[in-house]
């Protein structure tokens, strides 16, 4: 009787343990985990483009201050934005990725903006009759 139950009580803790185990190995991530998905960015900067011989885009960049030039990887929407708003001042929404000293700027949308200095005055709203 005795060996039963001292078998009885092996066989509990056997099971106890190897469901723990079991449990922590679930709670893994399967595979490579998944990609956090990129930020949207805010770039505001003037638009340079450079081109070969044939007219086709080489590079484009986006100067938002002198020490911060992101190029611009040159897909649809870049190359989109090389053709509307070169030597403009730009207001580009987009995902930013730094590969070795160079930022990369994948454009998801852009607008012009008014060159500084070009403000005009606000219309003074109409005095109410008293």
């Amino acid at each position: 009787m005795k060996k039963q139950l001292m078998a009885l009580v092996a066989v509990c803790i056997m099971l106890a343990i190897v469901s723990n185990v079991m449990a922590a190995d679930a709670n893994q991530p399967k595979g490579t985990p998944k990609e956090k998905s990129k930020e949207i960015s805010l770039v505001i900067g003037i638009v340079t483009v450079t081109k070969d011989n044939d007219g086709n885009f080489t590079e484009i960049k986006v100067t938002a201050h002198k020490e911060l030039i992101y190029k611009v990887v040159l897909d649809e929407k870049g190359i989109e934005l090389g053709k509307t708003m070169a030597d403009k001042r730009a207001r580009i929404e987009g995902t930013i990725e730094k590969k070795g000293n160079v930022e990369w700027l994948t454009v998801k949308t852009f607008g012009d903006l008014r060159p500084r200095g070009d403000t005009k005055p606000k219309d003074k709203p109409a005095a109410k009759p008293k």
